[in-house]
């Protein structure tokens, strides 16, 4: 692990403008992302809090070292096959934990995790523990037990207090499963309004990381090696710059997770690791692009006019 300067950095007029897109960003896309899971839903899932946030648990246990779109297919068509015994009956579920071999080309895990766990066996492992979380929570609301805590982040430290959600779910994924049960502007407030969008910490990945990079909105990066050391010498450790993230993001915004999400979406679509289809001053994706009419992009990289193109950095 290495620290080293960014290069350019961005002026403070250049971080407020790149914050205040990417939050505007996030804040029409997140709501998006969230209501495709929670629109396939029946009804009586939608409408009940606890169902819905046992639910959204279950999404974020299998999005991890997945891919975000089959493992949100996966959990929906899980609760197909058990309905309600998923919350309520979970033994029952976990005896019958073979009915999953029926969805087991749904669900889409990294190639790093395929070469040392056959995909089945990754997926049982993700839906096993799930089950057991439940079976831990002996007939407590989990909704509940949240809500009560004063912030989010006591809430996140709740839920990674059990060891068995700690070994599973990765500190960002539980900062993003919280802001799904607890943001006014996301799922449902789990809270009852005690959470200000403010209270909310940012769950950053690579993507994030690189963006914040790239933009010059932080001052350092911190990567994997030296210059030269390696094919990943570049690859940034977002996990360890979270702080440095979320210290520059609360000067400009009161809304981090949007922040988060906005850049999170244009690391994906807009700024790729390997600069093939990069979008600085024109994008060759613009008219397959899924987000540009939702966000209303030009055509171009909407952080254009402001980011200072450090373009070393890259997210894997």
């Amino acid at each position: 692990m290495v620290r080293s300067s960014v290069g350019n950095e961005a002026s403070a007029f250049e971080k407020a403008r790149i914050i205040k897109i990417l939050e505007s960003v996030g804040m029409v896309l997140q709501p998006l992302e969230l209501a495709q899971i929670i629109n396939n839903l029946p009804k009586d899932v939608v409408l009940d809090r606890e169902k819905l946030a046992r639910f959204l648990l279950l999404t974020a246990f299998l999005d991890q070292q997945a891919e975000s779109p089959s493992a949100r297919r996966t959990a929906i068509r899980i609760y197909d096959l058990f309905g309600d015994d998923l919350f309520f009956k979970p033994q029952q579920c976990l005896i019958q934990i073979n009915r999953l071999a029926a969805l087991k080309d749904e669900y889409k895990i990294s190639p790093a995790i395929g070469r040392v766990l056959p995909r089945f066996g990754w997926f049982v492992l993700r839906v096993g523990g799930f089950l057991t979380y439940e079976m831990m929570l002996n007939r407590s609301n989990l909704s509940e037990k949240l809500g009560r805590c004063k912030t989010p982040k006591e809430a996140a430290a709740l839920l990674q207090s059990n060891p068995l959600v700690e070994s599973i779910l990765r500190e960002k994924a539980v900062r993003m499963y919280i802001s799904w049960v607890g943001h006014p502007n996301l799922g449902i407030d789990v809270s009852n309004g005690k959470w200000d969008k403010s209270f909310f910490e940012m769950p950053v990945d690579g993507h994030v990381g690189k963006i914040f990079s790239r933009g010059g909105l932080v001052s350092a990066v911190i990567h994997e090696g030296k210059r030269g050391s390696g094919s990943r010498w570049n690859v940034i450790i977002a996990s360890n710059m979270r702080l440095s993230i979320q210290e520059v993001t609360n000067q400009y915004s009161d809304d981090c997770i949007m922040v988060d999400h906005g850049a999170f979406q244009i690391g994906i679509n807009c700024c790729p690791d390997n600069l093939k289809d990069i979008a600085c001053d024109s994008c060759p994706r613009a008219s397959i692009c899924q987000i540009k009419s939702k966000i209303g992009c030009k055509g171009y990289c909407m952080l254009r006019d402001f980011c200072k193109r450090n373009l070393t950095w890259r997210a894997y």
